[in-house]
């Protein structure tokens, strides 16, 4: 797509969506480029059906602009302008059989031509149920996966429908292009009020795309993380690695100063599953006393959240989606009184992610 193509369909998007052209402008000239190249599926009669190749891959490129503006144009605190292009159209065969199109993104997930691409996109625009998601594949590119049923169509419009400032399937992926860049998605983190035992208040995390794609902002987390992985076109085989600091340090104070042989205690908040809503887990995973100096240092952070199979204090396979921790409820019990604050994984790499080795909280108590 020439440049002056996209500059049209950056203004066209502007205003459609109220926002200013010379503050998009702006944004674009005083940052560098970072360019994400995707290999575009779509099976041949869904491709009859949108009107052939030439208008799907014209519509395809006005959608991405669209993603690409609604990722920009939104609050954040990039340090680049990131840019999403179809940069090729894979058209496969179903042979008329819908379950097939399982067979083919598995086929999409395969080897990819990383000198060409950066990413695939695959369209299943027949399928039998709806859903978005991102996986892998075997060159540690993303695919993400767009399946819509005909019905949903006939009631919602096709994919390219949907315009700015009307939300449509381009923020939907702004959303998966999120995981893609490395982002988890920020609803699992959140806990009611009722499905907390210990303290019974809820966990409610920051308004962000990676949240819900209509809220149409990303959070501290997501910009430092898209900042860090930029020049990533595939992830780093150990980037969930990465980006947890060497340490969590607890801090507890009592009237301003710190206090040694407090018992603080971890409870571990699981994603939803058959069997559990997203909820805190009733039993502590970890308990420590505070040392002398009135600090709980607990290094290697990831194992704290990526535990083993054989931990003790986990919840049982069935009843622990991921095996993994996405925060922990911290209490400090000093004299009876109790104190609490939330940890989530995303709180400590930001840390990480800004230069930090050793992500501090702190428990007070007046």
């Amino acid at each position: 797509m020439s440049k002056n193509i996209s500059l049209f369909l950056f203004i066209v998007y502007c205003l459609c969506a109220k926002i200013s052209v010379a503050s998009h402008l702006d944004n674009v000239l005083k940052k560098d480029t970072i360019t994400y190249r995707a290999q575009v599926w779509v099976e041949k009669e869904d491709l009859v059906r949108y009107g052939g190749e030439e208008i799907f891959k014209k519509n395809l490129e006005e959608m991405f602009a669209h993603t690409t503006s609604f990722w920009n144009d939104t609050p954040n605190k990039f340090n680049y302008y990131f840019r999403f292009v179809p940069s090729g159209l894979k058209i496969y065969d179903n042979q008329g059989d819908q379950d097939n199109y399982d067979k083919n993104i598995k086929e999409a997930s395969g080897i990819l031509d990383t000198i060409k691409f950066d990413f695939v996109v695959f369209f299943a625009l027949n399928a039998k149920n709806n859903g978005m998601w991102c996986s892998s594949g075997k060159s540690r590119q993303a695919v993400v996966a767009c399946f819509k049923t005909f019905e949903e169509q006939r009631k919602n419009g096709d994919i390219f429908s949907k315009r700015p400032p009307e939300h449509g399937v381009y923020g939907d992926l702004g959303h998966e292009f999120g995981h893609f860049r490395g982002a988890t998605d920020i609803y699992q983190y959140m806990i009611k009020a009722k499905d907390n035992p210990i303290n019974h208040i809820d966990l409610t995390p920051p308004q962000s795309i990676m949240r819900y794609a209509q809220d149409r902002v990303w959070d501290e987390y997501c910009s430092a993380l898209f900042n860090y992985t930029a020049q990533q076109k595939q992830m780093e085989k150990d980037l969930n690695r990465k980006v947890f600091p060497d340490k969590l340090r607890i801090k507890v104070l009592v009237k301003g100063k710190t206090k040694k042989n407090v018992t603080v205690k971890f409870y571990g908040t699981r994603a939803g599953g058959e069997k559990n809503n997203r909820d805190v887990y009733p039993k502590a995973f970890r308990t420590f006393s505070t040392d002398k100096v009135g600090h709980v240092d607990i290094p290697n952070v990831y194992k704290l959240y990526h535990v083993d199979h054989d931990d003790i204090g986990i919840p049982p396979k069935d009843e622990f989606p991921y095996r993994y921790w996405f925060s922990f409820l911290v209490e400090a019990e000093y004299k009876g009184e109790k104190k609490y604050i939330w940890i989530p994984d995303w709180q400590t790499q930001i840390t990480k992610l800004k230069g930090g080795n050793i992500h501090e909280a702190v428990i007070e108590f007046k």
